[in-house]
């Protein structure tokens, strides 16, 4: 007898196995979690242990669908992100790969969050020694921080930048001074 359980998230009836009692599955529909209930014990007016299980919404589908996660949307429901260019849900706020935000309240929330936690635009000891002794490897760190959003990456690739080129004024008046 199958179980039916209804999913939490976006209310779709579905139906699974017996086997699936107890168990925890995620909605093919909308990836919410299920918790498949177990059969209890009621009696019946001819068996005294009669068996009645829970209404099931995962009924119809099989232990190998349910465990495998939710459906994939269909590719008219995805879009491309436009910060990383991944396929992400078309109403997405978030993106799953790059962690870009779309939403702009929700974004504007992140922000105060990361100003709370004392991300800032200072850079630490370690990042100063990066951004001089390894400028190359500062610019490339302060990229990727502002892509990522960072206040203090826009100030990591401006030393990085100003190094390499103040020792490249220091190479060509050491060029100069040595062809004389």
């Amino acid at each position: 007898m199958p179980i039916q359980v209804t999913c939490p998230s976006c209310q779709t009836t579905l139906k699974t196995a017996d086997s699936s009692a107890g168990k925890r599955a995620k909605c093919p529909k909308c990836g919410g979690i299920i918790e498949i209930p177990v059969a209890t014990p009621t009696p019946a007016a001819d068996d005294e242990y009669a068996l009645e299980a829970e209404p099931n919404p995962l009924a119809g589908f099989s232990d190998e669908e349910l465990s495998s996660g939710p459906a994939a949307p269909a590719a008219s429901d995805r879009k491309p992100c436009p910060a990383c260019g991944e396929m992400i849900v078309r109403d997405a706020v978030k993106c799953r790969f790059c962690g870009e935000v779309f939403d702009a309240v929700l974004k504007k929330k992140e922000q105060k969050a990361m100003k709370a936690t004392g991300e800032d635009a200072d850079l630490s000891t370690g990042e100063w020694v990066v951004a001089i002794l390894c400028s190359g490897i500062g610019c490339i760190v302060g990229i990727i921080w502002m892509i990522q959003g960072k206040p203090k990456g826009k100030k990591m690739l401006l030393v990085s930048l100003a190094v390499q080129g103040f020792w490249l004024v220091v190479q060509v008046l050491l060029a100069a001074a040595g062809g004389r």
